[in-house]
């Protein structure tokens, strides 16, 4: 019996409210809930907690796959590298310098993708395949080892605290494509960043590219879990994968003024790679890196949509799909400034284009925010062959979230509830500022789940 999803809506979200014109895009809701069936079984320090396990991820991204007999619309969708919370800085030694951690409750947890079914009364999951590394084994989504070409340098801590080992075969999936050529599929990752071409019918990485091993030596400049956020196949089987924000380049990242994030292409017929600068909303942010780009979706080899999203300066949050122009973009493949440091060094779009450096063009589809979105970010994005048509989705994280219990309380007498600011040695003791305090972290349930969303707009991209 195919698994579930439940529509919450399949009428136009049209309201006066949003003043939206006549010509508006035309939007069907489905909330995803998959049957408990699927669950991820909690360990049992999170049992009461979790006492059905958590809730599938399948919102990562999203690729069109084609229609059945029937006619219902065929879709992939992949999650991330699996159920993980927030964890404070971890101290393995008194000497030691503070390394990032994350939560991993389910420590061998094998990231994996979906084929959905879409009909006018929901969705179903036909099939779930988990990713399988080259050797046939399931990877897992925990960090890779530090030094390693996409590490980090995250410490990964499991429910009871202690120090997991980390995965050399380590995947933090963000996006899905068909390869027209044979079927099979890419999918990108936040880690490396990575792209993989993956067989369709097993889950089996069939190749893999790094930053120095066929990608571009400067995309190992990608923030800590800021790497390849989108990715799209061109109908001539192209690959596209967006960074998710700006590079840091220089360590400077929050003082920068890099008016674009890159978006590379590979050719795997070739293996020639080229890069080029999408220009993103700089003036509507605090600073150019809070910027994100979300998942990507192919119209043609020089044509592409994409989500641009995160807070504005005036903090509220932002979600807009723009059709992105590359035909007449500079391919940025050995251009520097003229001190030689990475473009990201420059000030503005104009003085790029003193440099001779052209960004992307591009046009705004569609606002999110306008049309009803409330999930904090659209991470899948699919295209239809018509070109109207766009699929949407948001992440439910695996349906938990990290919690500060018995919160310390900074300078001014306010309770610190990022985990963040707190620090963590072996044995579970909690330090803020270098004292130690009796604050713990929990991990709880949210009951959200992923939202798709079908686009129905006016006219085609082209």
């Amino acid at each position: 019996m195919p698994k579930r999803f439940v529509p919450l809506a399949l009428a136009a979200v049209l309201t006066a409210a949003t003043a939206l014109a006549a010509d508006a895009p035309a939007v069907k809701q489905y909330a995803v809930d998959p049957p408990k069936a699927s669950n991820i079984p909690a360990p049992a320090a999170l049992a009461k907690a979790f006492p059905d396990g958590f809730p599938l991820g399948l919102g990562s991204g999203i690729a069109y796959a084609g229609r059945d007999a029937s006619g219902a619309v065929l879709l992939y969708a992949i999650g991330d590298r699996g159920p993980n919370a927030d964890a404070p800085d971890y101290l393995a030694a008194p000497d030691a310098k503070p390394a990032p951690a994350k939560f991993f409750p389910t420590p061998d947890y094998a990231p994996a993708f979906a084929k959905l079914r879409v009909t006018a009364d929901g969705v179903a999951v036909l099939a779930v395949t988990p990713l399988l590394a080259q050797d046939g084994k399931p990877v897992s989504g925990r960090p890779l080892p530090t030094g390693s070409v996409g590490s980090t340098g995250e410490t990964a801590l499991g429910p009871d605290l202690a120090v997991l080992a980390s995965d050399i075969n380590g995947l933090d999936p963000e996006g899905v494509a068909v390869d027209p050529t044979d079927g099979n599929l890419w999918i990108c990752d936040e880690y490396g960043p990575f792209l993989l071409k993956i067989e369709a019918a097993t889950g089996r990485i069939l190749k893999k590219y790094a930053p120095g091993q066929g990608l571009p030596d400067i995309l190992a400049k990608r923030r800590p879990n800021r790497g390849f956020e989108g990715l799209a196949v061109s109908p001539d089987g192209k690959v596209f994968a967006a960074v998710q924000s700006i590079l840091d380049v220089d360590g400077k990242v929050k003082a920068s003024k890099s008016p674009f994030i890159r978006i590379v292409e590979l050719d795997p017929a070739t293996g020639k790679t080229r890069m080029f600068g999408y220009p993103h909303d700089v003036a509507v942010y605090k600073k150019s890196a809070d910027a994100k780009l979300g998942d990507l979706a192919a119209v043609s080899a020089t044509r592409l949509v994409a989500v641009e999203q995160a807070k504005g300066a005036d903090k509220a949050m932002r979600n807009v799909v723009y059709a992105v122009d590359i035909a007449s973009a500079t391919d940025l493949t050995g251009r520097t400034a003229p001190d030689g440091a990475p473009l990201e060094t420059v000030a503005d779009a104009a003085e790029l284009e003193k440099l001779g450096i052209r960004l992307a063009a591009k046009t705004r589809i569609a606002d999110l925010r306008e049309l009803g979105w409330t999930a904090e970010k659209a991470e899948g994005l699919a295209l239809a062959p018509d070109g109207k048509t766009l699929y949407l989705t948001s992440d439910n994280d695996f349906g938990l979230t990290g919690r500060v219990v018995e919160p310390a309380t900074d300078k001014n007498g306010n309770a610190v509830a990022d985990p963040g600011d707190y620090q963590l040695v072996p044995g579970g003791q909690a330090s803020h500022d270098g004292k130690p305090v009796p604050t713990t972290f929990a991990i709880e349930p949210t009951g959200e789940k992923t939202a798709l969303w079908v686009l129905s707009l006016p006219e085609a991209v082209r």
